[in-house]
């Protein structure tokens, strides 16, 4: 089971609404500025308002107007409701399910909103949480939080942060600030590190993390590296035991008994960003549990369309432990018989704003039927999403107060 298993998301960015739901390896597929990343950074968001709470994760994305619809008004508020599927820690402890919404809103002082934007009030905070096999009403835990308009603090806490020593809220907690959003600079992947053997988001300590591999995962890497980069044989650290520690590859040539040794300093740019990338994918966290999800954008950047192929295998294969989401807007991804439409989600801009769908059933008739394939509709830009539009709220029957 993936982690998160829906996304319904309003007035966030360019998103007026969106209602999505993900499965263990998802592709969120559209042209430049459709609003893919918006809709990552709207789970980063969740996961950073957990962590700081609110009004830091806004001010960190340039206040509260940077961050709501403007199109083709500024909205009031914006939403942002998970569903989700917990395995819980202990083999004696049953999985969860369950569902987890927030609203937030400008804070109503104007002199809060001219001083950059960054005060904000938490309108609506609601979470529940039950076992897998519970019927009804049976074993559900949950709370409720309503603001009825009064000034709250710059920084307010969420709910779900209050009650983190509690469980079931306790392993959604752990579990949201777990997700790893993998947004990584060229010249921070090239860095010898000292850090310990953990990857970081924006590529930094690789060197660290590959020494952190287990011999089958890095085993892993090496291959999948040696199929998007011919000759290469090996990927792994520089001396573990030294103080500062890099990423290095080895390839083999006709011309030398021994592989060629290269340090990150000297790899091409779409070298370094895929052994970044596969070390994200298989690092220790991921394949353990411990980190539930998985983000990438653009994936195939800075390589060669023909390792398309084999960075769809890489993702796929990562998506067997840990939730896999990324965008692309690269046919190429897709340019193979194995390729599932069920795992794309199509993003368009219709007047401004962005719409997420699944494929239309058009698209899918033409697939099955043979006469195209995906990766044609997809160069084609033929591909149009089915856009489903419930109710307002994921918890359309809570009621007001706090529960």
């Amino acid at each position: 089971m993936p982690f998160i298993t829906r996304v319904r998301i309003d007035n966030y960015k360019s998103i007026a609404h969106c209602d999505v739901r993900l499965g263990r390896f998802t592709v969120l597929f559209g042209l430049n500025a459709a609003g893919k990343s918006n809709f990552l950074d709207a789970l980063h968001f969740v996961r950073d308002a957990v962590t700081d709470g609110p009004s830091m994760a806004v001010a960190e994305r340039g206040g509260v107007e940077a961050v709501l619809r403007r199109v083709p008004v500024l909205a009031a508020s914006f939403t942002i409701g998970l569903e989700f599927y917990m395995p819980m820690a202990g083999e004696e402890m049953e999985p969860h399910e369950g569902r987890y919404e927030i609203t937030i809103a400008p804070q109503a002082d104007s002199d809060t909103r001219r001083s950059g934007g960054a005060g904000v009030r938490i309108d609506h905070e609601v979470c529940e949480i039950r076992p897998l096999s519970a019927a009804g009403q049976a074993g559900v835990q949950r709370f409720s939080l309503h603001d009825r308009g009064g000034k709250t603090r710059q920084q307010p806490r969420l709910g779900l942060a209050q009650r983190a020593g509690d469980e079931p809220f306790t392993s959604l907690y752990e579990s949201l600030t777990a997700m790893f959003f993998y947004d990584p600079s060229v010249s921070v992947l090239r860095h010898a590190s000292s850090a310990f053997g953990k990857l970081y988001e924006d590529g930094g300590s690789l060197g660290p993390a590959l020494a952190a591999l287990g011999n089958r995962e890095r085993d892993r890497v090496s291959q999948y590296l040696g199929a998007i980069v011919p000759g290469v044989v090996e990927v792994g650290p520089t001396d573990p035991s030294a103080d500062y520690v890099a990423a290095r590859i080895s390839i083999a040539t006709e011309s030398q008994a021994e592989p060629h040794v290269f340090r990150a300093e000297s790899m091409s740019e779409g070298t370094i960003r895929a052994i970044g990338l596969l070390t994200a994918l298989f690092q220790p966290d991921a394949r353990s549990g411990w980190i539930p999800l998985v983000a990438v954008e653009e994936p195939e950047l800075a390589l060669h369309p023909l390792a398309a192929g084999a960075l769809y295998d890489a993702l796929t294969e990562a998506s067997e432990h840990v939730q896999v989401l990324a965008t692309t807007q690269s046919a190429e991804l897709f340019d193979r018989k194995e390729a599932n439409l069920s795992a794309i989600r199509v993003v368009v801009t219709e007047h401004g704003q962005t719409v997420i769908g699944e494929v239309d059933p058009v698209s899918r008739s033409i697939v099955a039927d043979g006469l195209a394939t995906t990766a044609e509709l997809l160069r084609s830009n033929q591909l149009r999403p089915v856009v489903d539009r419930p109710g307002p709220t994921l918890f359309p029957d809570q009621p007001e107060g706090e529960e």
